[in-house]
């Protein structure tokens, strides 16, 4: 992970049952009775028969009748195990831990509280300048989409022609950083600076990204200052796969846990100005 410096500026503004229906096929039950016909045979024959005793006894008849009883199909309701947002080997332990050291947290911080939970609002608007690439363009939109995908997220949108932006984003050489973000960005690959007001809520974000480099560094500049801008500022050295990782790397995508990260940052529950303890009990309640 490259070096870089995020600064915070604090700037006051006035921000205003289906029924299951049985179908029974009945079959009509045929019953064939063939007429009995009935022979009178009338014959007179004299004869003498021995008398003969004839005990008759019925064959006994064992009539077993098995009952079998069918079986009752049952639907039990169970809670699931884990949340929609659990990640397989990381407990809930430590996504308070990792939250709490890239949210609620900076290097530093020209004024406010880092310590209390900070994200956008209101939408995203960006806008352009200096000298980008096509894959600059690609790797920016592809995360933008993905951003609007998440659930309480403001919107992410390049500006339009008339429309003012609240995110600057320069590709520029290192001078014009210096000029843009301060004498302290020099010798920096990429940089963040974002404002927020007295509700810490984030309103306006600048963003610099040298054009000198190469594109794999650039890709990897572009999405971890957009990552920073959104609220997660300080870098971690808890997860060496995490985007922000505070050593040197190159990563071209988010990890798992980076997009949780926002996933929980952006939810509803969460509020700006939250503090630690606060945030615990949000993020125990949507991951488990």
């Amino acid at each position: 992970m490259y070096r870089r410096i995020l600064a915070f500026a604090l700037v006051l503004v006035l921000l205003s049952g289906c029924s299951l229906q049985e179908h029974f096929a009945s079959t009509p039950s045929t019953s064939s009775t063939e007429p009995q016909s009935t022979t009178d045979t009338s014959a007179t024959v004299e004869t003498e028969l021995p008398e003969t005793s004839h005990a008759t006894t019925p064959p006994e008849t064992s009539l077993a009748t098995e009952e079998t009883a069918a079986p009752i199909e049952t639907t039990v309701e169970t809670e699931p195990s884990h949340s929609e947002l659990f990640i397989p080997f990381v407990t809930p332990e430590e996504m308070v831990t990792y939250f709490n050291e890239v949210c609620l947290d900076a290097e530093f911080v020209n004024s406010g509280d880092a310590t209390l939970l900070q994200k956008w609002t209101v939408p995203i608007r960006y806008s352009l300048h200096g000298t980008y690439t096509e894959e600059d363009l690609a790797t920016l939109n592809s995360f933008a989409q993905w951003l609007n995908t998440i659930e309480g997220f403001p919107g992410i949108a390049e500006a339009g022609e008339d429309e003012p932006a609240n995110l600057q984003i320069h590709f520029c050489i290192p001078s014009q950083m210096t000029e843009l973000m301060g004498s302290q960005y020099t010798n920096m690959d990429g940089a963040v600076t974002f404002w927020y007001n007295m509700d810490n809520e984030i309103y306006d974000a600048i963003i610099c990204c040298l054009n000198s480099l190469g594109q794999s560094l650039r890709n990897s500049v572009i999405l971890e200052e957009l990552y920073n801008g959104l609220g997660p500022v300080q870098d971690t050295s808890l997860r060496p796969d995490s985007l922000i990782y505070a050593e040197f790397s190159e990563p071209q995508e988010l990890s798992e846990i980076d997009k949780l990260i926002l996933q929980l940052l952006y939810h509803p529950d969460m509020e700006c100005g939250m503090d630690s303890v606060q945030c615990e009990e949000v993020i125990r309640k949507l991951y488990y």
